[in-house]
């Protein structure tokens, strides 16, 4: 195993966290997001066979009636029949133009379309045909097509059969004579049956070679976005690092050996960096679902201004050259709110800018204007220009336009995304001239919004009533109207005109929460929270303090972080904006004072389940602080028998990776016993599992999965929820126990973009001495010095089963005693292992 140095562990605690689930109990709402969205994944799969279905079925009615009429004439035809079958078609040729809530219908009327269309049609004119040899082969071929398009056995029975049904009824009841069957129809009749399972053996067989192409293409994509992780991990270590050793930003200290316009520059660089490895990130997450054709979540859509967000498009994109950034224009007609993401809307203007720019260098003089009007955005350039039929195609997957290289994967994404937005996008070109997207939004209803807003500053109230906030700004009139806003929401309010004022009232008063302006004459923002932070006060070091600026969002993130804000709000805001920013903070600053009240644990006994000894002990260990009686095991199979003999517990808490049973095998186990262990609550721990790993726990009957390493606090409120469902303990499981404060819409919702990690975390050693003794320490040092001397054995002689059982152990080891970065390296080298050991295992 090659060793690391501590920075190198660093870009590996970054690496894991970028892609880590969330260190939290495992909801409903987590089980639907794990199973995936059925009807959004078959509505994906039918894309190409509803338009082609929609075009084959609109035509092909129509030509064979005549066929059938005039050049082979047949006993019996129906122009009535073909003409609605080909009608009901055409809807389905524009499926891109189902949008919004029209778009839900569009798959049940793909399949009401498929009845009719296929077996109504063909076995009404089979029958009425006499059951002729042609028609009886085209019964065979209706059979094929229906299970070539629907690759659900079920719901390939029932369309069919229904459609059979309905469409031999129609004709027996239409005849103008009984129908009867010879022989000969009885024989061709019964042979349907059989020709019905070869199709859907046939259908079987192609869709698991579809889906093993997909499962190689998801892996592959999956180790290239692993892959990509680490080099923007090493940037971001390498950014930070800068950061930490810039001067803080302040327009106060005339002493800096960097002068003010330097300085500027130098955190315009680190904040386009640093925004840049973010977008990545995100961009790389975004890739992985389209690869998956995973649909994207409308229920984290808010409300959104236009034209900032256009702005922010334009300021965080990377520009090759300041000339470049020069050609590209923003133009705001009309702003306007819609209802979406707003990373995902940079995203597909991230798209669009860079295609146009792709033409820069063979069309010199070319610009790119991004005008904002009444309900849509356009992206203009006047490049070369795009021919009508390559247009009509750009946003199909896997199409592009003059680029070798490129997979056409991104406007395929940008589409889907307008369409999640419940809008639009679609490309006007013109030869020679110009190219346009132009992407459309819904109207939001001005009442609409308001109720929206007024919804937001109604449910901000119990937070702001009474709390004591301090405004700080040199302009009176913006003071006034945020005190005003404040005020009706019951809070108390008072104002400062400048950083210095503002240190004074805070030493004479008491506050819950400052609202600072960066700019300011006498000692602006910056200089004055870097007192406040550096105060012996604890109050002051701790009081949140959001600032206000007319600084982009890119810049004024680093600069505010850098001085030790909680956050910022750009200017010109909204009421509802400025509330909601302040309720957040508030909200985070009382959670993070919050202690754990873990009363309602007392008297509960937990039978605690692990091979490590040491695991058992450090977590029996947390339990008995809390007053709960423990009663261990080292494996499976003795818990089983100890539950069958009458042992009574009232919770149990398993390790899911044990030698001989594991922890799913428990759960199913138990969960067939009688009496009281086929109800009682499991809580599993897992090092690292994936989507598949926890939804088998799931299933099997586990009710919350803990990631590991897994603190007090967290296993506190994660026995107190399950134990007493409707506990106010008032808790609620993180991933950490002091993130910083953001606005919320840049709600921070990925671990790697928290600033501050350590290597080390000292608070959880500190936590292990505290409550275990220093002995149990010695210990844990012991024993991580042992697993890694066992690693390094099983790595000499090539042993992957001890490899990945000392990994496994090391996962848990390490954790308890917070070394971050030997968690991450560990993980990393595992990934490493083959995949019938790996992942799957912990």
């Amino acid at each position: 195993m090659p060793h690391k140095s501590t920075a190198q562990g660093w870009i590996f605690v970054a690496d894991h966290l970028n892609s880590m689930p969330q260190q939290s109990q495992c909801t409903e709402a987590q089980k639907v997001s794990i199973q995936g969205n059925p009807f959004e994944n078959q509505l994906e799969r039918s894309r190409f066979a509803i338009k082609w279905g929609g075009i084959l079925g609109a035509g092909c009615h129509p030509v064979y009636y005549l066929v059938w009429t005039y050049l082979l004439p047949q006993p019996y035809d129906n122009p009535w029949l073909r003409l609605s079958a080909a009608a009901l078609c055409i809807p389905l040729i524009y499926q891109d133009k189902w949008t919004g809530p029209a778009r839900r219908f569009l798959l049940p009327y793909w399949y009401f379309c498929l009845v009719y269309v296929l077996p109504f049609v063909c076995t009404y004119l089979t029958v009425r045909n006499d059951f002729s040899m042609m028609w009886m082969m085209t019964e065979v071929m209706m059979i094929f097509i229906m299970a070539i398009c629907i690759n659900i056995p079920s719901l390939l029975l029932g369309c069919v059969g229904i459609g059979m049904f309905l469409g031999a009824m129609a004709a027996i009841i239409t005849a103008p004579a009984p129908v009867t069957l010879d022989a000969s129809h009885k024989a061709g009749i019964a042979l349907l049956p059989v020709i019905m399972l070869c199709s859907m053996v046939f259908s079987y067989a192609i869709n698991k070679i579809h889906e093993q192409r997909n499962r190689s293409l998801r892996a592959l994509a999956g180790s290239i976005a692993h892959e990509m992780r680490n080099p923007l991990a090493q940037v971001k270590y390498s950014l930070d690092s800068i950061g930490h050793m810039l001067p803080a930003p302040s327009a106060e200290d005339r002493s800096r050996t960097i002068e003010s316009p330097q300085m500027t520059h130098l955190y315009r660089h680190l904040s386009q960096g640093q925004v840049a490895i973010e977008r990545g990130l995100q961009v790389i997450a975004m890739t992985l679902d389209e690869v998956k054709a995973k649909p994207i979540d409308a229920s984290r859509f808010t409300y959104l201004h236009a034209g900032k967000t256009v702005r922010k498009a334009v300021d965080e994109y990377s520009f090759e050259t300041e000339e470049e950034r020069r050609k590209v224009t923003i133009d705001i007609r009309r702003e306007f709110l819609f209802k979406g993401d707003e990373t995902i809307l940079i995203f597909v203007l991230f798209n669009l800018i860079k295609n146009a720019l792709h033409y820069f260098k063979s069309h010199p003089r070319a610009t790119v204007t991004l005008t904002v009007d009444a309900n849509c955005i356009r992206v203009r350039d006047t490049g070369p220009g795009i021919s009508r039929n390559v247009s009509r195609k750009l946003f199909e997957p896997f199409q592009t336009s003059g680029k070798i290289g490129g997979t056409g994967l991104g406007l395929s994404y940008c589409k889907r995304a307008m369409q999640s937005f419940g809008g639009d996008i679609h490309c006007e070109s013109k030869i020679g001239a110009y190219t346009e997207f132009v992407l459309r939004f819904p109207i939001i209803d001005e009442a609409e919004f308001k109720t929206y807003e007024a919804t937001l500053m109604e449910a901000a109230k119990p937070t702001l009533q009474k709390k004591r906030i301090l405004i700080v700004d040199d302009e009176a009139r913006l003071r006034q109207a945020s005190c005003d806003v404040l005020r009706r929401l019951g809070a108390e309010v008072d104002e400062a005109e400048n950083g210095q004022a503002a240190l004074e009232k805070l030493h004479a008063e008491h506050f819950d929460l400052v609202l600072m302006d960066l700019n300011m004459p006498v000692l602006d923002g910056y200089s004055a929270t870097e007192r406040i932070r550096a105060s012996d006060d604890a109050r002051y070091r701790n009081i949140p303090i959001i600032a206000y600026t007319t600084e982009s969002a890119y810049m004024a993130t680093v600069k505010t972080q850098k001085v030790g804000m909680n956050g910022f709000i750009e200017k010109p805001f909204r009421p509802a904006e400025l509330v909601q920013v302040l309720q957040h903070a508030l909200q985070t600053a009382a959670h993070q004072a919050t202690k754990c009240d873990t009363s309602v644990l007392a008297g509960k006994r937990v039978l605690v389940m692990d091979d490590e000894p040491l695991n058992l002990s450090i977590t029996t260990t947390h339990l008995k602080r809390w007053h709960v009686e423990t009663v261990t095991a080292s494996h499976g199979q003795a818990a089983l028998d100890a539950l069958s003999n009458g042992l009574q517990v009232d919770a149990i808490l398993l390790d899911l990776n044990m030698p001989g049973m594991d922890g799913i095998e428990v759960a199913s186990t138990l969960r067939t016993m009688p009496g009281k262990p086929s109800t009682m609550p499991i809580l599993a721990l897992t090092g690292y599992s994936d989507d598949d790993k926890l939804q088998a726990a799931l299933t099997a009957g586990i009710n919350a999965c803990l990631i590991k390493p897994i603190g007090a606090a967290q296993l506190a409120q994660c026995l107190a929820q399950t134990l007493i469902p409707d506990t106010t303990t008032g808790l609620s499981i993180s991933t950490t126990e002091t993130s910083p404060v953001q606005p919320p819409q840049e709600t921070i919702t990925d671990v790697s973009q928290i600033p501050g990690i350590e290597l080390f975390d000292l608070g959880k050693l500190s936590e292990l001495v505290t409550y275990n003794g220093i002995d149990e320490v010695l210990l844990l040092r012991d024993r991580i010095a042992e697993l890694l001397v066992d690693i390094e054995m099983g790595n000499k002689e090539q042993d992957i089963e001890r490899i990945h059982n000392g990994m496994h152990s090391l996962i848990s080891m390490a954790g308890h005693a917070g070394a971050n970065a030997l968690i991450a390296l560990t993980r990393q080298h595992y990934f490493d292992l083959p995949p019938s050991i790996g992942p799957m295992g912990f």
